[in-house]
Formats: structure tokens, C-alpha cells, sequence
């Protein structure tokens, strides 16, 4: 609710694409000093709607956002430029895996400590056959 709060800037309890583009313009402008080039704001926000799918179109309400379980994906595209990041460069069907396993999906380093546990426990197992 805060950072709902935050971006709905003339207090009317909607955000209106005028104000989701004010906070990207912000982002925007972190990523270009970086050297990224941004997403055009028109694809950002289809992209954002799809996430959301908002009850109203063109009209994001914090009920909308509380029911699409990913708030934090569409917070973190106006606030958090590290995380849009992480976000815009994973698999794109991890997202859907988040929901659907009500959880994220294992990193690299949590697949790779799996699969070297499972090789020592069949290397332990092997050689007490023996």
C-alpha cells in the first residue's frame, strides 16, 4: 500500500499512465546514464497491464494489484532499477513458474549445489555397495 501510495500522485486511488510514466521516465534516465538502453515506454506498459491486467483498462487500483500476486515485479520496474534488471533478464517463463509453485525458481547456484549433493550421495552410495 505505501508504494502505492507513492506513485499515485494526484491521490485519486488509481494510477493513470500519466503517472506510471513519470516514475519509468526515472528509471529511464538511471539506464541510459548506465549505458542500457530502456525499453520504449509504450512496450513497458503493455507489458505492465499484461502483468496486472487491471479491471478497469488503462486504470491500475491497488486491488488490482494486490489480486495479480506480482506487485513487487511492477514495483520494482519503478523503483528498484537492480531488480527490473534481474527481473528483464530471466527466463521470461520463471515468472509464471513463481506463481504457479508459489515460489521463485532455484538459481543457478542452488541447481548446481543440488546436483553436486545428488552426485556425492550416489558416489557414497556406490562405495558402500562395495
Amino acid at each position: 500500500e505505501y508504494w502505492f501510495r507513492c506513485m499515485d500522485v494526484d491521490g485519486d486511488g488509481v494510477l493513470s499512465m500519466y503517472e506510471l510514466e513519470y516514475f519509468y521516465e526515472e528509471q529511464c534516465e538511471r539506464m541510459e546514464a548506465m549505458g542500457i538502453e530502456p525499453l520504449p515506454f509504450h512496450d513497458l506498459l503493455c507489458q505492465m497491464l499484461d502483468l496486472v491486467k487491471p479491471a478497469i483498462e488503462g486504470k491500475i487500483t491497488l486491488r488490482d494489484l494486490k489480486r495479480c500476486r506480482m506487485a513487487h515485479i511492477f514495483y520494482d520496474t519503478f523503483f528498484n532499477l537492480e531488480k527490473y534488471l534481474d527481473h528483464e533478464q530471466r527466463d521470461p517463463f520463471a515468472v509464471q513458474k513463481d506463481v504457479e509453485n508459489e515460489g521463485p525458481e532455484p538459481s543457478d547456484w542452488d541447481r548446481f549445489a543440488a546436483e553436486e549433493y545428488e552426485t556425492l550421495v550416489a558416489e557414497e552410495s556406490a562405495q558402500a555397495q562395495f
